[in-house]
Parts: structure tokens; C-alpha cells; sequence
């Protein structure tokens, strides 16, 4: 191209100096060409790039920085052509800039931020760094400088890698050796440990000089009450000290001991400083001591869950009166959690801790229907024991007839009328309102339905709908007509307005021409209403001998006119929010007018049934009881243990799936058993009775193993069943309590938010094998408690604790040679290098690659501008040159 150009060309330039252009540009043309394909060459170096790895952690003394700092600066004069860099390194590591014209070394910094980067030692992580900052064309050089202590990392796995990249590491071991210290390296507690047994408490101290210290036994915030205070003299190494401890109280226990430095070995001097000196020293990382660098390694904390009594939740309804049952159990060696019906738990899982749960006098419209369903799942799929005790609000006059409860007690509530029991006429005044459509009416017609039920053959009872005007949906008739009384029922519908007076007066005419001893109104309504007349009529109709009680549904009732009609009817009111609780109000208000199943009456208690939990109790000298709630034994397998002079259930039980269901028709508290809680078998019979039917604790325990990597807890649980076959499928939880003293954050903060507990799922990754992981983010003692289920019912468990007491860097304080020296065995390095062998590639080369393209850029440059010369400066031209001649010569 260029000869066809230059043949073209009209330059008047001569042929030569033509030419020599054409040369020119195909070689300018060559040398791009050349350039962009980037042309390079292969040779071998034997120039080395050293970088000194220098350990800034704590466990290193400003003295050991100091060497460490000559070492680089030696290597530093001496580099030649060769390069040298510079990382430091605690728990990260930094790589420190060493420009070319730098004369000397800087001083070797330790790391400030974050505040926790000297507590520790990542070698590994150290190494890793270096791969990125070795320059292209060197042999590869590492110098190690440290205690070899690491506490994050593995040093051997990361220099067979290092090996592999034909990386060679020099070490040099740190020869100040440990820094005066003593520390407390473990305090060990037995795998077992029985509330009331005492047991050693075993330390392991350590000491790198002679030292005098005092160490100071704590169980959770106090001193330890059996041994608590020692005055040791440590000699270099480990000593191990044992204390003696008991434990009273069962559940998680926390010990914590300190170790107080008082001077060297056996020169009697001054106590160091009391706790609150000690914390102080914990805060600020260093000890006052010069025999103690480091205060936060002298305490160590552990904890322990210790197995203890049976648990048995006992809700009482009666205010104040579940004194007597709590300190018999409670003396019979049961944890009694007493509670309030507003405290009854509402799932299974608040219930499984419990191994046994006494509901007592409480009334159904206080237990929603999934508590009830908790409790019936307790006692069916966890084998839970359970207990129903009566009372004033008990069995039916608790509105507990028809409900999930009596469906799981060996007892029915619909006792048989006796004849000395009252007649009872019952008038329903139903609010029908447009308001009242839709769920409010079809639960108010359910609850009709039921009391008609409830009642007895020889009981009266009429249904009044109103709306702003009055109906009778049943006429007053006997309630044994119960399928025509329950089909009118159903032909209640809501509409139109609220007027309370006429319908309170038709039942007061229709009570009034009816022969019954006890005459009663229920007045249910969810809205307001004109108050004329009402409070007249309620005064006339309580002087003749009619109660009349009131039900406000919703938050728009006029709760003042419905309680003013229930103080001056001499009946009760109630409020609610949820239709559904509509049926058990009306049932227990029917069942309290009735008292059909109340039996006020001094009797004993007679056994039917041998039981085992019964001998040695003296049941048969057992003194009166002064009344129940009536109720009928259901068939076989129910078996009733104890009745009454008439034949009724006193104390029945059967199985209900895993676990014991009981009925105790009496109640446990000073008005019917008021002789009893004075008997002195009344401990041991309850004590024996919940023993017998509690739940048996029979769930696999599964071996769980914590370890701490770096920052986060490692958890491993390996499930195998009791036939070796690995558990999979499990739905498991792990909960993590603490630090369960409260310790302090890696700042040293002491925190209250850190005494916390999380939860998180233990994920299958294996055969029978579940992992979690979580960030340690605390010191302290930690609890760990794990949950196995298979389709939500509890299978195994597992615990186990875990100790994080003081940063991992304060307790490896003895220098590890040997792991440096293995590590520069691995790649060929040696130990203590001099400066000349840290530059001497002794027979190694490395291939290196040169890229040729800026020395083809600059030739291509200077071809560029000779060719630029050659076109605009004409050379050669013997024509040319004889014309200037005669030119200058004229």
C-alpha cells in the first residue's frame, strides 16, 4: 500500500529520500501493529519480593514491636532491586505503605479500630493477604513474626496453600517469651449436679512468673456459701484448685471466680484492690499488677442447668385462696407456679414445662376456646397430668356443661335433679336489633338453645325477641317440651330498634302467673335505649321475688342502665366484646340461679377404687368435706376413686391419650375442704396424687456440641434414635440464653440488653445431623437448650453451655514456636533468616513476563517523526543544491 502511494505521490521530493519514507511508514505500520498485539518475552528473574508479616495483637509486648520494626528496616537497607512490604496484623490484617524513596521504617502501630482488633490473632487470614501484594516477575518471600499464637484461623492448612502459590515463609519466633501473667483458665463443674448434693468446683490457673493471688468464688451475684475465698501461690504452669459448692434452687446456675494478684510468690504483699479494682482494670484491658498484664483473663465464667423438682402449674379463680394447695405441694417437693385464669396459657408450648396443671373454681367464660384446646392437647399429646377442681364457678355452675373441658373429664356435668331442689322459671330477653344480625343473633340463638338444654324437665323458661317492639319467640312452657322450644328458637331474627322496657315488662307478666320458687331474667343487648320506666319496673319485680341479671355485648352498651338493672334485680352483670362468649355466659348464669348441681352438705369421702397414690395418705380417717359440685361418672374406662354418701364423684380419673385427666368435684381451699386444709395427710395425698399422674419425662436426649470459630458458636446435634437410625425430618429450635452473667460486650460495656435470650432453627445438612450458627457478640456463660419435634409434638432435647469468659488472645499467652517452625518446614523457609537469606533465590528462578508494547509506542514515536521529516525537508537533491550555489554566488 505504501509503494503503491509513494508511486502515485506528486511530492517533488527525490527518488531516495521517497523511499526512504515508504521504509519508514511500513516500519511505523509494523510497530502499532506489534504494539496492539501487545507483544511481550519471557525470562528468567531471580529478583524477590519480601513481605514481612508483623503480629500487632495484644499478647505482643511493645518490646517484641520494637525487634520487629529493626528487622524490616535491616531489610529495608539491604533490598537492593529487590521489594519489600509491610503487613500488620491482630484479628485483621493491614498492609502498611512503604513508598521507594522511604529512608526509615515507621514505628509499628497496633490496631485501633475497631475497638476489639487486638484480641486476637488471624494468621491465616494474615497470609492470605499477602497473595494479592506480591509484584508480577519476583520470587515470592513471607517473614513471619510472632508469638504464634492464633486464635482465629488455621496457620498449617493456609501454608500447604501458600506451598502450592510457591510462596517460602520465613518465621521468626518472638524470644521475650510470655509476658508477666496469671490468668484463669477454665473452672470446671460435674456433668451432673443434684439440687442439695454438694460437688467440686474445679480452676485451672495459670502463671507464667511465681505470683501470690486471692481467688473469690461466686455463684450467680453472691459469694459461694460453702468455699468461697482462697489465698494460692502460683508457680509457673498450670495449678489447678478445687473448691466445694452446693446447689439449692434447681435451674440455670452461673459461677463466676476471680483471681486477685497480691505480689510475687511468697513476699506477703497488699491485696489487689477489692472487685471493684478488678472491674475497673477489665474495663480499661490492663492490669495495675506488673505481674499481670492483662485484668479481663482474671475472671472466668460458666453455667449450669441443674435438674430440679416437678413443676406444676396451679391457676386458682378464687382470689387469695391458693395458699393451702401451693404449700402442700410445695412441702410435698413440687415448683408451684400459681396463677390467675388471665395467666392461663394459650399454647402448648407454654405448657410443656410443666409436668402437671391443677385448674381450680374457675369459670369457662375466663378460658377462651384455645386455651381449652391447649389444655386438652397438653393431656393428649404430651402426656401432661391435669386436674379440675371445683368450687363456687366449677363443673356446671361455671358454665362448663357442653364445653371442650367436659368433653375431656371422666365426668358428666348433667346431674340428675334432686327433690329437694327448687323449680326454676327462666325468661330470655334477647335483643333482636339490626345491629344484632349476622354472628351476634346466631350465637345469641346457640345460647338459647343451650340453657333450654341445661335445664331440667321440671324448669320453666320463655324467649322474648325485641327490637323496638316486644315477641315472644317461646312462650313460658316446661322445658321438657325441648324440641318445640329449641325449633321456635330458631326463628329468631334481628331487625329493627332497641326498646329494653316493653320486653322487660312481658317477662315480668309472663313470670309472674308462673309456679316456680325461683324466677330469673337474662337480658342480652348490644346497643342503647330509652331508660323510662326501666328502673321502676326492676324495683317491682325484685319486691315480688324475680331476679333479673344483664348481658351488654359490644362497646356501645349503656353499661351504667345494664349494671343499675342487675344491682337493683339482685342479679349480675356481665360485659364482653366477642359474641362467642355469649353461650357460656348464659349458661353459667342459668347454672348459678339453678345451684341444680351445688351440694352444701358435711359428708366423707368414701374410696371405691384402690389407687396406689392413696397408700400411707390415711384417706379413710380423712375428715368431712362440706360440699361439691354434683356431676355423673361417664362409662369405662373412667374410674372413680372417691364419692359421696350419694353416690357421686368426688374424685374420678381415666387416660386421656398420653396423659391422666382428673375431676375433684369439692374444692381445695377453706369453704368445702376447710377441715381438709387442716388434715395432716392433706399434704401427702395431693403430694401422691400429682406424683402418680404428672407427666413422665421419658423424651430422648440428643448429644449437642458448641465451639466457638472466631466470632460465631458452631452448633452441631448428631440425632440417632434408640434403634441407631438416624432422626430426620426434625423440626428443631435452639435457644441461646444469655450471657447468663451479664458480663460485658467486646467494648467492655456492661450491657443489661446483652443478658438476653434468642431463638433460631437447627437445620438438617446431613443424615441425622442439624447446624446452626450465631455471632458471639458478648463475654459470659451461655445456656443452650434445643427442642426436637416431629409434626409440632416434642420429640428429644438437647443442652449443653457454652463459656466465653475474656477475649481468646488473653488465654493463649505462651509463645508457640513450634507451630511457626512447622509452618516454614511446609514451604521450605527457615527459622530466625538472615537479611542476606531473605534475598538470596538460591538457584530459584521465576519465569518472567515482559510486556514489550511502551518500548514499540516510543520507537513507533520516533519513526513517526523522522518520516515527518522526511516530508517536509528535502535531502539529497543534487539539482537543488547546485542552484543555491550560483544563487549565493550571484
Amino acid at each position: 500500500f505504501f509503494v503503491f502511494a509513494a508511486s502515485r505521490s506528486l511530492a517533488d521530493l527525490p527518488p531516495l529520500q521517497k523511499w526512504l519514507g515508504v521504509l519508514l511508514r511500513t516500519a511505523l505500520a509494523a510497530t502499532l501493529a506489534l504494539a496492539v498485539a501487545r507483544l511481550a518475552r519471557t525470562t528468567d528473574a531471580t529478583r524477590i519480593s519480601t513481605v514481612f508479616l508483623v503480629d500487632v495483637s495484644d499478647s505482643v509486648t511493645d518490646e517484641a514491636l520494637a525487634d520487629a520494626r529493626e528487622a524490616v528496616q535491616e531489610a529495608w537497607d539491604a533490598r537492593g532491586e529487590n521489594d519489600v512490604q509491610l503487613v500488620t496484623f491482630a484479628r485483621g490484617a493491614r498492609a502498611v505503605a512503604l513508598p521507594r524513596d522511604l529512608e526509615e521504617v515507621p514505628a509499628l502501630e497496633r490496631h485501633a479500630e475497631p475497638a476489639d482488633a487486638g484480641r486476637g490473632s488471624n494468621l491465616q487470614a494474615a497470609l492470605q493477604l499477602t497473595y494479592g501484594l506480591f509484584p508480577p516477575g519476583h520470587l515470592r518471600r513471607v517473614v513471619l513474626i510472632s508469638d504464634g499464637g492464633q486464635t482465629e484461623g488455621d496457620l498449617l492448612a493456609e501454608a500447604s496453600r501458600a506451598e502450592g502459590f510457591g510462596v517460602r515463609i520465613h518465621v521468626r519466633p518472638d524470644r521475650h517469651g510470655a509476658p508477666a501473667e496469671i490468668a484463669v483458665r477454665e473452672l470446671v463443674l460435674p456433668e451432673r449436679i443434684k439440687v442439695g448434693e454438694p460437688f467440686p468446683v474445679r480452676a485451672r490457673l495459670f502463671a507464667s512468673v511465681p505470683a501470690a493471688a486471692r481467688l473469690r468464688l461466686y455463684m450467680g451475684e453472691t459469694l459461694n456459701g460453702l468455699d468461697s475465698v482462697r489465698d494460692v501461690e502460683l508457680e509457673p504452669g498450670e495449678t489447678e484448685v478445687e473448691f466445694r459448692s452446693v446447689v439449692r434452687v434447681a435451674g440455670p446456675v452461673t459461677y463466676r471466680l476471680t483471681l486477685e494478684p497480691e505480689g510475687e510468690a511468697g513476699d506477703g504483699g497488699e491485696e489487689g484492690g477489692g472487685e471493684d479494682g478488678g472491674e475497673d482494670a477489665v474495663a480499661a484491658g490492663e492490669s495495675a499488677s506488673p505481674l499481670d498484664r492483662f485484668a479481663a483473663n482474671n475472671e472466668y465464667e460458666t453455667s449450669v442447668v441443674v435438674p430440679g423438682k416437678p413443676t406444676v402449674l396451679y391457676v386458682e379463680g378464687a382470689r387469695g385462696r391458693a395458699s393451702y394447695l401451693a404449700r402442700a405441694l410445695t412441702a410435698g417437693e413440687y415448683d408451684v407456679d400459681v396463677r390467675s385464669p388471665r395467666a392461663i396459657p394459650t399454647s402448648v408450648r407454654e405448657l410443656e414445662r410443666y409436668d402437671f396443671f391443677i385448674l381450680s373454681d374457675v369459670s369457662a367464660d375466663q378460658v377462651s376456646l384455645g386455651q381449652m384446646d391447649a389444655i386438652e392437647r397438653y393431656v393428649r399429646d404430651l402426656g401432661g397430668g391435669f386436674l379440675f377442681a371445683g368450687g363456687e364457678r366449677g363443673y356446671g355452675l361455671g358454665g362448663w356443661q357442653g364445653t371442650r373441658m367436659e368433653r375431656l373429664l371422666p365426668v358428666r356435668m348433667d346431674s340428675e335433679r334432686r327433690r329437694d331442689q327448687p323449680s326454676l322459671a327462666l325468661a330470655l330477653v334477647i335483643d333482636r336489633s339490626g345491629s344484632m344480625n349476622g354472628q351476634k343473633i346466631e350465637l345469641a340463638k346457640e345460647a338459647a338453645k343451650a340453657t333450654a338444654e341445661l335445664l331440667s324437665g321440671d324448669d320453666y323458661i320463655s324467649v322474648i325477641g325485641f327490637d323496638s317492639r316486644p315477641e315472644r319467640v317461646v312462650r313460658m312452657q316446661s322445658a321438657s317440651n325441648r324440641l318445640r322450644i329449641l325449633r321456635d328458637i330458631s326463628r329468631l331474627t334481628a331487625r329493627g330498634g332497641t326498646a329494653i322496657f316493653p320486653a322487660l315488662d312481658m317477662a315480668y307478666q309472663d313470670l309472674a302467673v308462673t309456679r316456680a320458687r325461683v324466677k330469673h331474667v337474662i337480658l342480652l343487648t348490644d346497643g342503647q335505649a330509652p331508660e323510662r320506666g326501666i328502673t321502676e319496673l326492676t324495683q317491682v319485680m325484685r319486691a315480688e321475688g324475680m331476679t333479673v341479671s344483664t348481658i351488654g355485648l359490644g362497646a356501645d352498651v349503656n353499661r351504667a342502665l345494664l349494671q343499675s338493672i342487675a344491682n337493683l334485680g339482685g342479679g349480675r352483670s356481665y360485659l364482653t366484646n366477642d359474641p362467642h362468649n355469649i353461650p357460656r355466659i348464659f349458661m353459667r348464669e342459668t347454672t348459678t340461679v339453678a345451684r341444680s348441681s351445688a351440694v352444701e352438705e358435711y359428708f366423707q369421702p368414701m374410696v371405691v377404687q384402690r389407687a396406689d397414690f392413696l397408700r400411707g395418705t390415711g384417706i379413710e380417717g380423712a375428715p368431712y368435706l362440706h360440699g361439691y359440685v354434683a356431676t355423673r361418672p361417664k362409662p369405662t374406662p373412667a374410674q372413680v376413686i372417691l364419692e359421696s354418701d350419694l353416690g357421686e364423684p368426688i374424685l374420678a380419673r381415666w387416660r386421656v391419650g398420653l396423659g391422666w385427666s382428673m375431676a375433684w368435684t369439692s374444692d381445695v381451699k377453706n369453704r368445702w375442704a376447710v377441715e381438709w386444709v387442716r388434715w395432716r395427710g392433706f399434704s401427702r395425698f395431693w403430694a401422691q396424687l400429682v406424683r402418680e399422674h404428672m407427666r413422665q419425662r421419658r423424651r430422648q436426649r440428643l448429644d449437642m456440641v458448641a465451639t466457638r470459630e472466631g466470632d460465631e458458636v458452631h452448633v452441631v446435634v448428631d440425632a440417632i434414635g434408640g434403634d441407631d437410625a438416624f432422626m430426620n425430618g426434625l423440626d428443631s429450635t435452639l435457644r441461646v440464653e444469655g450471657p447468663m452473667g451479664a458480663r460485658r460486650a467486646r467494648e467492655g460495656e456492661d450491657d443489661p440488653q446483652l443478658r438476653r435470650t434468642r431463638e433460631m432453627p437447627l437445620r438438617q445438612s446431613a443424615p441425622g445431623r442439624y447446624e446452626a450458627r450465631f455471632p458471639l457478640d458478648a463475654f459470659g456463660s451461655f445456656v443452650l437448650t434445643a427442642e426436637h419435634r416431629r409434626d409440632e409434638r416434642l420429640v428429644a432435647e438437647s443442652a449443653t453451655q457454652l463459656a466465653h469468659p475474656y477475649p481468646a488472645e488473653y488465654g493463649t499467652l505462651e509463645p508457640d514456636e513450634a507451630l511457626l517452625t512447622r509452618a516454614a518446614s511446609v514451604t521450605g523457609g527457615r527459622v530466625e533468616p538472615d537479611v542476606g537469606a531473605l534475598f538470596d533465590p538460591e538457584g530459584e528462578t521465576i519465569r518472567a513476563h515482559e510486556e514489550l508494547w511502551p518500548t514499540l509506542l516510543y520507537l513507533a514515536l520516533g519513526l513517526f517523526l523522522l518520516d515527518l521529516l522526511l516530508r517536509r525537508v528535502r535531502l539529497w537533491d543534487r539539482d537543488f543544491e547546485r542552484a543555491r550555489r550560483r544563487e549565493r554566488r550571484a
